[in-house]
């Protein structure tokens, strides 16, 4: 974990179908937690700026507000149109009812198209 941003969050702060949003180092992150785990995604959509913690988590299923635009909070990938892009995925680990989050170190800050 070196040289990382990194973030701790008491994990009793988020309950299963839940998000929250931290600002880490300058960036919104998302941190979804479903009955697979918990995930750490940036929070902007990157089909058009909008904060994905305003929509919906549907399992795994990430849904923009704008534009419904979906993406699967396990890796970032998009699932349904109007995006194509992925939204980047950072390291999350729970180590004593704490979750870190480390932000990836060569992750771009995401910038509205």
């Amino acid at each position: 974990m070196a040289d990382a941003t990194c973030c701790t969050i008491p994990l009793a702060e988020i309950a299963e179908g839940q998000m929250l949003v931290r600002t880490i180092n300058g960036r919104e992150i998302v941190i979804c937690r479903t009955r697979h785990g918990i995930y750490a995604l940036d929070n902007i959509c990157t089909h058009a700026y909008a904060r994905l913690n305003e929509g919906r988590l549907r399992g795994t299923r990430l849904i923009c507000p704008l534009h419904g635009a979906s993406f699967d909070v396990r890796d970032g990938r998009p699932l349904g149109a109007p995006a194509t892009r992925p939204l980047t995925a950072h390291e999350l680990r729970v180590v004593a009812d704490r979750i870190e989050v480390i932000l990836r170190p060569d992750a771009s800050v995401p910038q509205p198209r």
